[in-house]
């Protein structure tokens, strides 16, 4: 059943279409000869009747690097169907070597030549003496009626001696069939075969190896616009002008063509029209666009892209639903925020204590909304030079504007961010002059640019007060040590790719470890499994120990059949291996700093509940009630 033409292929990566591009009828493989003769190719005689050939006929094999031959076309039943046999001397010709694929078509407006002028490799004659004509090339010409190429070499056994010839020169040119009647020109100095051969050493596709994504987006962006330039003025799309070999970005329209590359083959000069009709982008094809390209803006920015989901953080409810209803709702139901007049929120403090998973969230959040995500390390934008720090500042904003949606994550806020004028060992107080830029770049950003801003910190008590008032980072939320349940989810992601034995109660575990972090729970688990490493090792070391002592008192050789078949001794990390991790466990979070930061937090309420007891009256003095608390709000801004 033929293949329908606007189906898109989905049963491979696309990313690699160009290299599985169509296999035409006449695309053989090549396989090796059982004749020596230079001047023919063997197919099997099904396979010259789909092709429409006829024994003796002469064809055009076309291999790679542009090179091709002309060959004396035979049939033979032992040769399989879609292959093609030719011995070394044409597969050189062609440029291919066993299991390549070459192009045959037949050759039908070869002539009989005129002349040819054919020259001896310099050092297949050395030591010889005589007419070569009359010994070599009149005997393997001689009522042959063989086809040459010009550039073709050939091979010609005679006096116990193998010479190796050049076509130099062909009348008609390029190839032509040597009769009875054609003249051929010997004179002239041999060929020197290291001159020749460094000119047939170009670098070819075969020459790279381990680069087959890499190599199908060149050819793609390079050899595809050279060959077939309609295939992208069928589907309205400027073929590129360059590339920079870092990863040139894929597009929805080349998309479109990917899925079409079983289709179309790149050596034909035409494309079928219905391949032609039937291109067109798709959404799908947007949508992979999407997740390939990064934006332009952010190309120098971004590090990574983050995966995480609200799945990997364990508890901390309260904070998921307040981060959602604070930076996913602007994005995702903007005419929300229209309906009822509000501008959304610019931006939220995380403060607690660390290892608490700070940066998780905001990772999280990003993807959640599906926000572009750049990450400022604080200490990152100072620099020794005055105004290049604030420089700096106004880079990543210039960017995140233009990428909107954006999330922006300041980590380490507090070494940015102190209260002004308490830096006097700050070199001419950098940090003032960086905190100033940021506050004046976060009054810039009107509603108009969905750009949001998260700091992390677990210094909340050194940042400037000016920053965190409405209008600004006005949301301030408070990370504190997991509970027992994100306790447990935190050793479950942590020991996700270990084995583990079934001994094991990691709800014990967490019950266990009040008062930990997430990192203080991680350093445990890495120190039960190096105790489960250290065991496997001792006891693999013992076993080789034990196997050697065995064979010397044996007389024999160390078995090492035995070694492979030895049972794992310490297949999974054991309770007993928690237990030895927990002897070495410690809190890196301690009482006095819990009772700080819930101290500030509660400080932090009391200072924000005037409003806790308002009340509108039930009189008919609402309204103006509720204009006088206008007016005293504006007073307030």
């Amino acid at each position: 059943m033929a293949e329908d033409p606007s189906k898109p292929v989905t049963d491979d990566s696309t990313a690699t279409a160009i290299l599985r591009q169509k296999r035409s009828p006449n695309r053989l493989m090549v396989e090796e000869s059982p004749q020596e003769d230079n001047s023919v190719a063997i197919l099997h005689p099904n396979t010259m009747e789909a092709l429409g050939l006829f024994r003796g006929d002469t064809i055009i094999v076309r291999g790679k690097l542009r090179r091709d031959t002309v060959l004396i076309c035979l049939s033979q039943d032992d040769i399989e169907e879609g292959k093609i046999a030719m011995n070394k001397v044409a597969r050189g010709n062609c440029a291919v070597k066993l299991a390549d694929l070459v192009h045959v078509s037949p050759a039908n407006d070869i002539k009989y030549g005129k002349r040819i002028h054919v020259l001896p490799f310099a050092d297949s004659i050395e030591g010889l003496s005589g007419n070569l004509f009359d010994v070599y090339l009149r005997p393997y010409f001689l009522e042959a009626y063989r086809p040459v190429r010009k550039g073709d070499v050939f091979q010609v056994r005679g006096g116990m001696r193998t010479v190796d010839f050049k076509v130099v020169e062909v009348d008609p040119s390029p190839y032509c069939i040597v009769a009875s009647d054609t003249v051929i020109h010997t004179e002239g100095d041999p060929i020197d075969r290291e001159a020749e051969e460094a000119n047939l050493n170009a670098v070819g596709y075969d020459d790279l190896g381990g680069c087959r994504k890499q190599l199908a987006q060149i050819r793609e962006l390079v050899e595809l616009p050279l060959r077939h330039p309609q295939l992208f003025k069928a589907i309205g799309i400027k073929p590129p002008r360059g590339i920079l070999m870092f990863g040139p970005p894929g597009t929805a329209a080349m998309q479109q063509i990917r899925e079409k590359m079983d289709l179309i083959d790149l050596d034909e000069d035409t494309i079928d029209a219905e391949v032609l009709d039937s291109l067109g982008v798709t959404m799908e094809n947007f949508r992979f666009a999407l997740g390939v390209n990064n934006p332009s803006a952010l190309r120098e920015t971004v590090v990574e892209i983050p995966t995480t989901t609200w799945d990997d953080i364990g508890g901390l409810d309260k904070v998921k639903r307040e981060l959602q209803e604070t930076v996913q709702y602007p994005v995702e139901h903007p005419e929300k925020f229209l309906k009822y007049g509000m501008s959304p929120s610019k931006g939220v403090l995380f403060y607690g204590p660390p290892g608490t998973g700070k940066t998780l969230l905001a990772k999280a959040i990003a993807n959640e909304c599906q926000a572009n995500f750049i990450s400022i390390k604080g200490p990152e934008l100072l620099t020794m030079w005055f105004g290049e720090s604030e420089a700096n500042v106004r880079d990543v904003f210039d960017k995140a504007r233009a990428a909107a949606p954006c999330v922006m994550f300041f980590d380490e806020l507090d070494s940015i961010a102190k209260s002004r004028g308490g830096s006097g060992g700050d070199a001419g107080g950098a940090s003032d002059r960086v905190l100033n830029q940021i506050l004046t770049e976060m009054d810039g950003m009107n509603a108009k640019k969905n750009v949001f801003i998260i700091g992390a910190t677990n210094r909340p008590d050194q940042i400037d007060s000016a920053l965190l008032r409405p209008g600004r980072l006005d949301q301030l939320i408070y990370i504190p040590l997991p509970d027992e349940t994100s306790r447990l989810s935190i050793l479950k992601a942590t020991l996700r790719k270990s084995p583990i034995d079934p001994g094991v109660d990691l709800n014990f575990l967490a019950k266990s470890t009040a008062g930990f972090s997430g990192a203080d729970l991680t350093e445990i688990c890495q120190r039960a499994a190096k105790l489960a490493i250290r065991a496997s090792i001792e006891a693999d070391v013992r076993k080789e120990r034990e196997r050697k002592e065995k064979a010397e008192a044996e007389g024999g050789d160390v078995d090492l059949m035995d070694a492979d078949n030895d049972e794992d001794e310490v297949p999974s990390i054991t309770v007993d291996h928690f237990e030895e991790a927990m002897r070495f466990a410690r809190r890196s979070v301690s009482d006095a700093d819990i009772r700080r930061y819930e101290m500030f937090s509660t400080t932090l309420q009391q200072s924000r509940s005037f409003g806790n007891n308002f009340k509108f009256p039930e009189s008919g003095q609402a309204q103006e009630g509720g204009a006088s608390f206008q007016n005293e709000a504006d007073d307030d801004e």
